[in-house]
């Protein structure tokens, strides 16, 4: 599909879909040329490789990756971006390529700060709200880093499963019905696993119970609380309210 035909630059005042409103620290003057939209179809790549911590993309719809790839070609998803979710270019590491990649349709909306001035110095609340949004992704991170570096692969398949469960899923009670967009290599790309490895896991945690998988993309996890009484991290991600 034509590149043109996916991005759509708009007037911020028409974007009702993000949580984070990053759009409105933007002076008027500065709205129409950096706010936009970005169509992303599954396997598409947006590089964030361009070193500024005021350009961010915030992911509206869909499924995303924050990735790396390695000089030798070794691919590490760093990152799950789901609605609401935002980052920006810092998150890829020196020596090493970093993008968003795309796992199923997303819409992302692209906001460039880097125009304005003085934001960080001369606007208290952006800061604020920085800090808050950046304290979140740490506690997040952290958790990945715990579970990369200290749980075996049964314990980060299940704290995997019940994580996107708890951002992504429908939850009913204890009980929740998840659409995961990934195959098993994108899954070991995200632990630190192999995607035989992945896939013998998954077998026995079905087996076992944890979860029904309706379709390779879809599954169903009936009861959250036995799920994750398989790994000693409590959550960190916010409990959803069950529908």
């Amino acid at each position: 599909m034509d590149e043109n035909r996916r991005v759509a630059t708009i007037n911020g005042a028409e974007c009702k879909l993000c949580e984070h409103h990053l759009c409105s620290f933007l002076p008027d003057r500065h709205k129409a040329c950096s706010h936009s939209f970005r169509q992303l179809l599954r396997g598409d790549r947006l590089s964030v490789d361009d070193g500024s911590c005021l350009r961010f993309w915030v992911v509206l719809s869909g499924t995303a990756a924050l990735c790396t790839t390695l000089a030798d070609g070794r691919r590490q998803i760093v990152e799950l971006e789901t609605p609401g979710d935002f980052t920006c270019g810092l998150s890829a590491i020196d020596g090493a390529q970093g993008w968003i990649e795309a796992l199923c349709d997303c819409m992302i909306c692209e906001v460039d700060l880097s125009q304005v001035a003085g934001i960080l110095r001369n606007d208290p609340q952006f800061a604020l709200d920085m800090f808050r949004r950046v304290h979140n992704r740490l506690e997040k991170s952290a958790a990945h880093i715990v579970a990369l570096g200290r749980l075996d692969s049964m314990e980060r398949i299940c704290f995997f499963l019940s994580e996107m469960a708890r951002r992504t899923g429908r939850l009913n009670g204890r009980q929740a019905r998840v659409n995961l967009p990934m195959t098993r290599e994108d899954i070991a790309d995200y632990l630190g696993l192999n995607s035989e490895t992945v896939s013998r896991i998954l077998g026995r945690i079905k087996k076992a119970g944890l979860t029904v998988f309706i379709s390779p993309t879809d599954y169903v996890v009936p009861d959250l609380e036995a799920l994750e009484r398989r790994f000693p991290i409590t959550p960190t991600y916010a409990n959803k309210e069950a529908v």
